[in-house]
């Protein structure tokens, strides 16, 4: 009995050594991979906040432009309430008359000056925010480049174009630009458009800056992706921030479109938002209007808007046997999809030139803005080239594989695992 309970004390101990060594081995493990997996997300959050520094230096700016606009739409409601008693005692001085006699009907003198004093003070410092953040998103611009040499420029001539886009391919290999298949469909739903009143049109005019940045919304995904997430070089993260800039600032000129359009089109505007008693007996060849129209949403920017989902549900992941290869892809297509773009913008200004009835400073504002994006296609162009040379190697063995190429394959999690 009393061996036995020797034996056993003897099993237990020595049960006990092992499982004291193998926790010993197992912590040791674990802190040893704990270290690596600490080192890798240091290195690649430290590559990625060096990555974004374009970034976030135009985020921190778009930021103070916005705070600046709040700060406008502020000031703006401060004048309208400044002279909201002088109009409300001229309405009133103007409408004794009426009151008196009924044979004078009411008048509305001087209920919209608050109205046009608040757009008055808005539209005066929200330009100048405008202006100050263009200049400083244009200060951020630098060329894409590498670190061993020059690829090339991004629109060092402002008002310089590289003409239309050719028919060049946007796929690689198998892979086809999600971006320029959504944008041909914005070109050919607009192209199939026809507005029937000018209240369609003007909501065209109020869309376009919309649609531009719907389309930029698309382009700024790309350029965080590449800069956060696909496996490239930090210049191609720069180099599609920089057609962001340019899309910006077009549609910051967009911008001043549909006031424009307003002010120089007052009378016309007016007979459709404030019509007077019968005003249809002002229709040339006494066609009725629509007023339910002036209502309607800009066909453009719905259909643009549909491209700023682009990159949120797709992934290039399982697209074939390289997925960096699909992102080169988007980077051939890109200024593919933004000459859709300008074809659908082109379209307006020619309908704004010819077509509609409204001043020729219109129609050259539409055309201003045509000539943007194609600073912005420009700029765009740039990107494929840059991209061959900044990857040479890669592609190289995507295309032109060595024997056993497989074999260099690299560990999906970036050998972060022991």
């Amino acid at each position: 009995m009393a061996a036995a309970q020797g034996r056993a004390a003897r099993l237990a101990a020595s049960a006990g050594e092992r499982l004291a060594r193998w926790r010993e081995r197992a912590g040791t493990w674990f802190r040893a991979w704990g270290a690596k997996a600490w080192a890798w997300a240091k290195s690649k959050l430290g590559w990625a906040w060096g990555a974004t520094k374009g970034l976030r230096r135009r985020g921190y700016a778009r930021l103070r432009h916005y705070l600046r606009l709040a700060a406008a739409a502020f000031f703006a409601t401060v004048a309208a309430l400044a002279v909201m008693p002088a109009s409300l005692f001229v309405g009133a001085f103007a409408n004794i008359p009426a009151v008196v006699n009924k044979r004078f009907r009411f008048t509305n003198a001087g209920m919209s000056w608050p109205g046009r004093v608040a757009r008055k003070v808005f539209g005066k410092l929200a330009d100048a925010s405008r202006r100050r953040l263009n200049a400083q998103l244009a200060d951020m611009a630098t060329p894409i480049t590498s670190d061993a040499e020059h690829v090339g420029h991004v629109c060092d001539d402002p008002g310089a174009t590289n003409g239309p886009v050719t028919e060049e391919p946007t796929t690689r290999g198998e892979h086809v630009s999600v971006f320029a298949t959504s944008a041909e469909e914005v070109a050919n739903a607009y192209a199939a458009y026809d507005p029937p009143a000018m209240a369609a049109v003007a909501a065209e005019y109020k869309g376009l800056p919309d649609a531009i940045r719907f389309v930029n919304d698309a382009v700024m995904a790309l350029a965080e992706n590449s800069a956060t997430i696909y496996p490239m070089d930090p210049a191609m993260a720069e180099g599609v921030s920089q057609v962001s800039q340019v899309l910006e600032a077009t549609a910051a000129y967009a911008d001043d479109i549909e006031p424009t359009f307003r002010q120089v089109h007052e009378h016309d505007v007016m007979r459709l938002e404030n019509p007077r008693v019968n005003e249809h007996w002002w229709n040339v060849g006494g066609i009725d209007g629509d007023g339910a129209l002036w209502a309607t949403a800009s066909v453009l920017a719905t259909a643009a808007e549909e491209v700023r989902g682009v990159y949120q549900s797709w992934s290039p992941e399982g697209m074939g046997d390289s997925a960096a290869m699909a992102v080169g892809a988007e980077y051939e297509g890109l200024p593919v999809g933004l000459e859709h773009l300008a074809d659908a913008v082109t379209s307006l200004a020619t309908r704004s030139a010819d077509t509609y009835p409204v001043d020729p400073c219109i129609a050259e504002m539409v055309a201003d803005v045509v000539h943007g994006l194609r600073k912005a296609i420009s700029a765009a162009m740039e990107l494929q080239p840059a991209f061959r040379r900044l990857h040479s190697e890669e592609i190289d063995h995507n295309e032109n594989p060595r024997n056993g190429e497989h074999m260099w394959a690299a560990p999906k999690n970036g050998g972060a695992s022991a």
